[in-house]
């Protein structure tokens, strides 16, 4: 697999009329999201079939791949039909299997900063190490915590920067729990909408060992943060609307 491939320009399927500074975030189940603004669409973890959300394929500019596990990289896998167009494929690993951390330019519209964490959780689930990824988009900087294994260090905190959308594992057993991602979230104050992840979901989650989101939304209520359950899978963003308080925002998944 190729760190970057070059790319034609391919148009999102889904129905948006995007205006100046604008930024639409769609969810398409498990870790799986699309970013899209004026000048391309980028996309996370999209899954092979075996994770069976109905949400792709869809089309994209760019692909980011935060590690080579199923349910978050379809090439690793032989499928090469899960993102339609021609994207730029970002694989975060060097040879070594270290993620090259630091900051590159994907493209003349996406920059992303790489920074390394384990997969492996305190109780010895999860194997190997994930990119987190951290990139502005519209304004707005976004972090995609891929299947992070336990809080944050430092150096990682201030790798991450001044993340205002974050994307983040609840669902333990492999990642972070729902007591833990409360715990990453509060080492990220500038933080004011949240987006968990990687949770149970009966019929699309093959891995019964996950928890579902319910453990995670009453850890964000004892916080006192405001929970916004929504109908759609598609939220449109711009610097002047967010929150000045933290939410936790909670999309239904992508059904075409």
């Amino acid at each position: 697999m190729c760190k970057f491939i070059a790319a034609t320009a391919v148009y999102l399927s889904l129905s948006l009329a995007l205006v100046g500074g604008e930024v639409v975030v769609t969810y398409l189940g498990h870790s799986c999201f699309t970013i899209a603004t004026e000048d391309g669409v980028a996309m996370i973890d999209p899954y092979a079939t075996y994770v069976p959300y109905p949400g792709l394929p869809q089309p994209a500019d760019v692909v980011l791949i935060t590690h080579g596990h199923i349910d978050h990289c379809p090439w690793c896998y032989g499928e090469k039909d899960r993102v339609t167009g021609d994207p730029v494929l970002v694989w975060p690993f060097n040879r070594e299997g270290r993620v090259d951390e630091g900051r590159w330019r994907i493209t003349d519209w996406l920059t992303a900063d790489f920074i390394e964490a384990t997969h492996v959780t305190r109780t010895g689930g999860g194997q190997g190490l994930v990119c987190l990824f951290s990139f502005e988009l519209g304004g707005i900087w976004f972090a995609h915590l891929g299947d992070l294994g336990r809080p944050l260090s430092e150096e990682q905190v201030a790798s991450l920067g001044e993340v205002q959308v974050l994307m983040i594992p609840v669902g333990g057993a492999f990642t972070i729990d729902a007591a833990e991602a409360v715990e990453v979230i509060g080492q990220l104050p500038s933080v004011r909408v949240v987006l968990p992840m990687h949770y149970f979901v009966e019929g699309y989650c093959p891995w019964e060992q996950l928890a579902t989101i319910d453990g995670f939304l009453a850890e964000a209520r004892a916080q006192g943060w405001a929970v916004r359950e929504f109908d759609s899978s598609q939220v449109t963003l711009s610097p002047e609307t967010l929150s000045e308080t933290l939410e936790v925002w909670v999309l239904p998944f992508l059904v075409p």
